[in-house]
């Protein structure tokens, strides 16, 4: 990991995302060990203190995005997929899938974060649903770790899996022996990604509920159970109700068929939602943002997976799901300043880590993404909210701080050349081509 140094951030304009604090268009921000010690317009004596000064005078400053849903294992998917018969992603997951070696999930999982932070997000729930034994799981905890990032790693049971067949059960007992909370410098905890009803019997689901809960592990589920059908108009939520599998240990993907009747069981049992707008509009449906939002559901954005492909550019994506809930709906509840709630504070609640990240605020820790507020498309402005939302692009982040790190500056990725995960994921990738190509399950 990069060393960690005291930092001043000096002369921005805060968006906080603390109602307490709200923005501050001339903003002094105090780091101490990866902790917001103080926030305030010229802090007195700021350039005191040891504490190395980043002059922030001409940018905006935000918490770190927080992706709250995200498929890291297939990073090394990207260019493969494509909208060519046989090549779409479900395909292409299923025939590369079973190829991949201990250093393939490593090497993916740092790539995705890599583009994580280049977009800005500091912290990232890794939902694995490819872990085809303890040492996959180990090496994407690493990858984690390793990437200076936040987050939640899920462990799932590997792709396509037989519906009888649970998660490793046994092994997810272990997990917090195997990585005690002195190694996970307290930005990783651990989930559990089930199938659920839908995809897995009684015995299957009953049992991985059972564990979850027992271990106090939360819980996470895609919601797609009728992508492929026609005129399909449900969930199942409401039997996930009956059955006691909702709540807020819970978070939901997807869930863009949900009736009426679905989101009432979300919002009466705290169950969480994780809505990727790029993919599902993609192959899905509309995510209904505006509905859940409006029938008190908590809500939070995530990514999905680089394979689709899309790309960390968090405000492109943010400006497309308001210009699609206008469209949709006619609302006026899905506002620039409330879709950088969800990509924020929101999603640090759908984890479980409003206390520690998710607004700036003095207590919690440095994450936190500086864009330039002078480059071309910015200006002139108006809100800086409505700014970053309606015209930002991943170009204008210049520095990126995470738990006190500094992993992105002057708009570039801070790693080491021979530590470069860009280049090692195309090494890996074109290595598991071969692999799969030998083995007849792929053609180059």
């Amino acid at each position: 990991m990069r060393q960690r140094h005291d930092l001043l951030i000096a002369g921005t304009y805060l968006i906080s995302m603390d109602p307490d604090i709200a923005d501050i268009p001339q903003a002094d921000v105090l780091i101490r060990s990866g902790e917001i010690v103080e926030v305030g317009p010229h802090l007195p004596g700021r350039e005191a203190g040891g504490a190395q000064v980043i002059d922030a005078a001409g940018t905006v400053t935000l918490p770190g995005f927080v992706d709250t849903h995200w498929h890291l294992w297939n990073s090394l998917l990207r260019g493969t997929v494509s909208d060519r018969p046989g090549r779409d992603y479900f395909a292409v997951k299923r025939a590369l899938a079973p190829h991949f070696e201990l250093g393939d999930f490593y090497w993916a999982a740092r790539f995705g974060l890599a583009e994580a932070v280049s977009g800005g997000i500091t912290t990232v729930h890794n939902f694995d649903h490819n872990v085809r034994g303890p040492q996959d799981a180990d090496a994407n905890i690493q990858a984690h770790l390793d990437s200076g990032l936040r987050g939640r790693f899920s462990y799932g049971p590997p792709d396509s899996a037989p519906s009888t067949s649970p998660n490793d059960l046994d092994d997810l007992a272990k997990l917090r022996a195997r990585w005690p909370e002195d190694h996970l410098d307290g930005r990783l905890d651990f989930g559990v990604a089930v199938r659920g009803p839908y995809r897995t019997p009684p015995e299957v689901y009953e049992r991985e509920w059972h564990v979850a809960r027992s271990l106090g592990m939360p819980i996470t589920m895609h919601c797609d159970r009728c992508l492929r059908e026609e005129g399909c108009r449900s969930c199942g939520l409401t039997r996930l109700e009956e059955l006691g599998l909702l709540g807020p240990d819970v978070q939901v993907i997807h869930a863009v068929h949900a009736s009426g009747q679905d989101i009432e069981a979300l919002a009466r049992t705290g169950t969480r939602v994780s809505l990727s707008p790029m993919t599902e509009m993609r192959t899905m449906g509309f995510p209904l943002l505006t509905e859940l939002l409006e029938a008190g559901v908590q809500v939070s954005l995530s990514l999905d997976t680089l394979a689709m492909p899309t790309s960390a550019d968090i405000l492109g994506h943010l400006r497309a799901i308001i210009s699609v809930e206008v469209a949709r709906t006619g609302s006026g509840t899905v506002t620039p300043r409330r879709l950088l709630q969800l990509a924020t504070i929101d999603g640090a609640r759908d984890l479980g880590l409003a206390d520690r990240v998710g607004s700036v605020t003095p207590g919690k820790r440095a994450d936190l993404v500086i864009l330039r507020s002078t480059d071309v498309n910015l200006v002139p402005s108006g809100d800086p909210a409505e700014a970053l939302v309606y015209t930002g692009q991943i170009d204008n982040i210049d520095t990126v701080v995470a738990d006190g790190r500094v992993l992105k500056r002057h708009g570039r990725l801070v790693f080491d050349d021979d530590d470069n995960p860009v280049t090692m994921a195309a090494t890996c990738r074109d290595a598991l081509l071969r692999r799969a190509a030998a083995a007849g399950d792929w053609q180059l």
